[in-house]
């Protein structure tokens, strides 16, 4: 007797609900949404039909997938923009309107189905919902992408154009231009609800932020309102890990919107800070100094709090943005009383705070006691420590403080960085991966397995040491690893290298 194979279960139907989530305006129906969420469902059904197995994950990273092409093709076929302007990121920044993905013999226009997109969007999908980082060139990546191409070409020339889905784009942009708050909601669209820069990481940074929040409000919906008005200035988010003000100007620069891009050039961020707060004789504007010693001014009904209750408070904690050449409160403020009382104290509290007889060691005066060098190879903490001491004026008493820092046997990288405050930075990994010419300790065997994840391991080494290495060719076993696309010359591997790196890192670049 034979046992029945078991049937095949069905896949989670895509609801309209999954299409209008990515909309500028969230959960707002549109005619054409019936249409593009059975596009959806057919691409779904279609990557079933090939009866690739990617695993555990299959279900998700199928339903993704179709998601975020419908989502594509409901954008292209109304040229909305959304496309458009990721599109023309990619070939301001790397020389290729789709990342990855590089087909010289593709006539690729932007407002019409592209196999390269497609590529992009599935391989994007599948790591989005996948805790590996896919390997683009996986055949069964490319059978995915071509069944889900053809769908989208035969579908095409039929497909409903949403003419409301580009006006609101429009109208958001233009209202971006003229409210603060208005200009926040679409920072937030590119945050959590955009196809192409959402994602799991802008969730769980957002996550965070309401759990950090909440322990000290007790309130949700003020734990939400303050995280999300921190997160849209604080991350960078998406597949090119800019922050959504960035992604806001490559659409208003697509959309023609001089304004907006002129607007959002001009916009500062004062990020949280203690203020000693004073409240002007006319009452008409409060000065407020900060704990860097930095002052601004704001209007007096930027603060909700009635002229009774602000009068008793002398310091508050809050973020601010200069918006059209005003500061604007960004999220809640917390006043509080004895500022003026404890203002030394506070002020040494600061991050910034440097006690006046303090050596600021930057990145030049390391570079004069490296000889000009902004990398160096030591083997292992010892001779590190021994150089410091011969060459950088480190005290002995200080040994301790780099004892037990690195483990015994492991080489150890000395980067200067000139474009960051944290000039020196050491690290003791991937040291056998670098190919500089002074390094010793190179070794080739080593390299060809782990320079790769030099891209995601930013906990050992700086984004802008790479980047270094990167321009000084120093990294040619990352470049020849098979995540790589190998059909492409060396200098179109190395901006695959350099996307994925911003990829792999979002907030961490």
């Amino acid at each position: 007797m034979k046992t029945k194979p078991k049937p095949k279960p069905k896949p989670k139907r895509i609801r309209i609900s999954d299409i209008t989530h990515a909309h500028p305006l969230a959960k707002k129906a549109y005619a054409t949404d019936s249409y593009y969420a059975k596009l959806a469902n057919s691409l779904l059904g279609d990557f079933y039909s090939t009866e690739l197995d990617l695993e555990e994950n299959t279900d998700s990273i199928f339903r993704y997938a179709s998601i975020n092409l419908a989502c594509y093709m409901e954008d292209i076929v109304a040229d909305s923009g959304q496309w458009r302007a990721f599109s023309d990121l990619c070939q301001q920044m790397f020389g290729f309107p789709v990342p990855i993905y590089h087909d010289s013999t593709e006539e690729y226009y932007p407002d019409e189905p592209s196999l390269m997109a497609v590529r992009f969007l599935i391989w994007h999908s599948a790591t989005e919902m996948d805790d590996i980082w896919w390997t683009p060139g996986l055949p069964l990546l490319e059978t995915m992408a071509h069944t889900a191409y053809q769908r989208l070409v035969n579908e095409f020339e039929n497909a409903p154009v949403n003419e409301q889905l580009s006006q609101d784009i429009e109208t958001m942009m233009d209202v971006a231009d003229e409210d603060f708050y208005k200009m926040r909601i679409a920072l937030t669209w590119f945050f959590s609800h955009c196809y192409l820069t959402r994602s799991e990481t802008s969730e769980n940074l957002l996550e965070k932020q309401i759990e950090g929040t909440d322990r000290i409000s007790g309130d949700i919906s003020l734990s939400f309102y303050q995280a999300i008005n921190f997160s849209i200035f604080a991350y960078k988010v998406g597949p090119l890990a800019l922050y959504p003000k960035d992604y806001l100007s490559a659409l208003a620069r697509v959309k023609g919107k001089s304004a907006l891009l002129d607007t959002l050039e001009a916009l500062k961020v004062f990020p949280t800070h203690a203020f000693k707060m004073k409240v002007s004789e006319d009452g008409k504007t409060i000065d407020l100094l900060s704990t860097n010693g930095k002052n601004i001014t704001i209007k007096r009904d930027e603060i909700t709090l009635k002229d009774k209750e602000l009068n008793k408070f002398d310091g508050c904690v809050a973020s601010f943005v200069s918006y059209h050449g005003e500061w604007r409160l960004n999220g809640a403020m917390s006043p509080f009383e004895g500022c003026v009382e404890r203002w030394d104290e506070l002020v040494k509290k600061d991050p910034e705070y440097k006690p006046e007889d303090y050596l600021v060691a930057d990145a030049d005066w390391f570079l004069k006691r490296t000889k000009g060098k902004q990398m160096l190879f030591f083997d292992g903490q010892d001779e590190l420590y021994d150089f410091m001491v011969s060459e950088m004026d480190f005290r002995k008493e200080w040994k301790q403080e780099l004892s037990g820092k690195f483990e015994n046997g492991h080489r150890v990288i000395m980067f200067i960085d000139k474009e960051s405050k944290n000039y020196l930075n050491l690290s003791s990994e991937f040291c056998e991966c670098i190919k500089a010419p002074d390094n010793p300790f190179y070794d080739a065997n080593i390299a060809c397995k782990e320079a790769i994840e030099m891209l995601w391991n930013d906990n050992s080494i700086k984004t802008s040491a790479i980047l270094f290495l990167l321009e000084k060719g120093y990294l040619p076993d990352i470049l020849n690893d098979s995540f790589i696309i190998q059909d492409n010359p060396e200098k179109v591997k190395e901006q695959d290298v350099r996307f994925l790196l911003r990829y792999m890192r979002k907030e961490r670049y």
